[in-house]
């Protein structure tokens, strides 16, 4: 009887295991995953892109006066696609460098705001852009200024047949051309400097040949850097593509000038610091 009871035992525990041996065996199947159902995570080609005025205008079609920040937004673009001006956003959101923004961050589009918090903009630490700031401000005094010269020396000249003494400093403080706007593909280096520095013309072509159109707009053009002049970089020279290059010159300390720039080695924003030596500046 014992020899029974053991043989019904050793069966009973075969019975078991074979029947959790087929419960594992779907189960360790289901875990597996083909490569359809799996995504790289680690994905690091997606690249920066430019929004349009009409990319930011249908988000604010529903947005408001408050927009959050996305990917490819600069200030200029939303500024263009609203009633308001880069400074006016920039004041009303306490916004201290217009060419940085952060995604995510919610900007109230109110010109009420913006005249409310124009005292309270805190100012740039770095006291070079402050300069080139106050040079763009007074842009427009400066042009109605020169202006008025232009018509002095234009009555002078019809009148005599010398040379008048001060029209070659007339003509280098009279730019005629539009600074409304900016009129260059978004994400370039043109594009960049146009935003950084509004007294730039619009329409000068491609970087390799800003130092004839500023010198035709009446722009002084030269191989001395300035804070706050625009660095012109030949076709190869110091990384510049075939097109050439434009940088704003953010400090002078001696023979080396420190710049910031749009679309360098991909980048919608760099600074460097590089020799002046064999470069042209418009001031």
């Amino acid at each position: 009887m014992t020899s029974n009871v053991q043989r019904s035992n050793k069966g009973w525990l075969i019975a078991a295991a074979t029947a959790a041996a087929a419960a594992i065996l779907p189960m360790t199947q289901t875990t597996t995953v083909s490569a359809d159902e799996t995504s790289d995570s680690n994905d690091t080609h997606a690249s920066w892109r430019a929004k349009t005025v009409d990319d930011v205008k249908s988000v604010l079609l529903t947005a408001g006066k408050e927009y959050t920040v996305q990917s490819g937004d600069t200030l200029s673009t939303i500024a263009s696609a609203t009633d308001l001006s880069v400074d006016e956003i920039a004041a009303a959101n306490g916004v201290s460098d217009v060419n940085s923004i952060h995604v995510g961050e919610t900007l109230k589009l109110d010109a009420s705001a913006a005249a409310a918090n124009n005292t309270n903009v805190a100012p740039k630490a770095d006291d070079t852009k402050v300069n080139a700031e106050a040079t763009a401000e007074s842009a427009d005094a400066q042009a109605q200024k020169a202006d008025t010269q232009t018509q002095e020396v234009e009555k002078t000249a019809a009148t005599s047949t010398a040379q008048p003494t001060t029209m070659s400093t007339a003509t280098h403080a009279a730019p005629t051309y539009s600074t409304a706007g900016n009129s260059y593909p978004a994400g370039q280096c043109t594009w960049f400097v146009k935003n950084a520095l509004s007294w730039v013309g619009n329409n000068w072509g491609n970087a390799s040949g800003w130092g004839a159109s500023a010198a035709a707009a009446g722009r002084t053009v030269d191989g001395q850097p300035s804070t706050g002049s625009v660095v012109v970089f030949a076709p190869g020279s110091q990384g510049a593509g075939a097109l050439g290059h434009v940088a704003v010159v953010d400090s002078v300390n001696g023979d080396s000038i420190t710049i910031s720039e749009g679309n360098y080695a991909g980048m919608a924003y760099h600074t460097r610091t590089i020799s002046a030596s064999g470069l042209t500046f418009i001031h």
